[in-house]
């Protein structure tokens, strides 16, 4: 090889060894190369909401567990502390209590889609549920001795639980 490719060769890692250490993209990361502005949006906006339906589905399912334990020990409770209940400022909260019902509706603020869940005593015996759904729900029916979500709403579990459920 003769020595000016040498010496070229030398001088080009070189410069790529100083943009290392500097930090300096020279090329921009492989997704944005490889798609459009709209589908990586697209993918951050469905992670987002995920997340949100994550978060929802586990203090929805705190929310439940937490008023039949509360009504067990002398009826529902309106107060988030009482129940363990942290709701994150993303999100808007409306608890409504009873003698015979208590419902939790969270709104994340950014998020068209809505968070419901609620608690019936049916024949003296507490039962609950969470739901996910957009625009303005119906009431929860009873089927048997399960409560169920309003007609569109879509019933929702808490992963950590289904997770721990398939881990034992």
């Amino acid at each position: 090889m003769p020595r000016i490719a040498r010496l070229l060769l030398i001088v080009l890692l070189g410069l790529l060894g100083c943009a290392g250490l500097l930090r300096l993209s020279l090329l921009p990361p492989l997704v944005a190369r490889t798609s459009g502005d709209g589908t990586l949006s697209e993918l951050e906006g469905q992670e987002s909401l995920q997340e949100v339906r994550q978060q929802a589905a586990s203090l929805m399912s705190r929310f439940v567990g937490g008023e039949i334990t509360r009504h067990y020990w002398g009826g529902f409770t309106p107060y988030f502390d009482v129940l363990g209940l942290e709701v994150p400022v993303s999100m808007e909260s409306e608890i409504n209590v009873s003698p015979e019902r208590a419902s939790l509706a969270l709104r994340p603020r950014r998020l068209a889609e809505r968070y419901l869940a609620e608690v019936q005593l049916v024949d003296n015996m507490p039962r609950g549920v969470a739901c996910r759904g957009q625009g303005k729900p119906g009431a929860f029916q009873l089927q048997g001795h399960r409560l169920s979500c309003p007609e569109g709403w879509i019933a929702m579990t808490d992963p950590l639980v289904r997770a721990n459920r398939e881990s034992n």
